[in-house]
């Protein structure tokens, strides 16, 4: 009995031993940069069209969607009934205020996009922050998450809360 336990632990560790490492495909970086750069554009030129299907086409199925206010925990579909009310009104103006970052996991399977800006139209004086995280299937990047939100310097913070008593 023991020479069976024996002889399928050793076995089990040579079938093991045994078999390739599959190999790793380097990443380049830089051209997943500029496709998420790309995909970026066409989403803002999406926005700025008021086209909420190309717009929503961008997302997964299963994307989730933040907004400011804390019960705003939205849907693929709440989010493009969402764009299709605020952008059927007017226009939104977007004062983007630093560059794009994107930074693409070593993988390349995933990635996180950070905008800021100011929406003047809806608040003046507090700069917005969109983070966005995507993932790469069927080789299409397509975003998964993303949460918009109020960014207010630090220094402004204890005038908030002041104002807010």
């Amino acid at each position: 009995m023991k020479k069976i336990y024996l002889l399928s632990a050793i076995a089990v560790m040579v079938i093991t031993a045994c078999q390739q490492t599959p190999k790793t495909v380097p990443v380049d970086m830089e051209a997943e940069k500029a496709a998420l750069k790309v995909l970026f554009n066409k989403f803002d030129s999406a926005f700025e069209a008021r086209d909420v299907t190309t717009l929503a086409s961008f997302l997964t199925d299963d994307a989730l969607c933040l907004g400011t206010d804390p019960s705003e925990f939205m849907t693929k579909q709440q989010i493009t009934d969402l764009w299709t009310q605020m952008l059927a009104d007017s226009t939104v103006d977007i004062n983007y205020i630093r560059e794009r970052e994107i930074k693409v996991a070593a993988d390349g399977r995933s990635a996180a996009v950070v905008d800021q800006y100011m929406m003047p139209g809806i608040s003046p004086k507090i700069p917005w922050r969109n983070v966005y995280h995507l993932v790469k299937t069927n080789d299409n990047w397509m975003i998964l998450f993303f949460s918009c939100s109020f960014i207010p310097k630090n220094e402004d913070l204890q005038r908030l809360n002041d104002a807010l008593d």
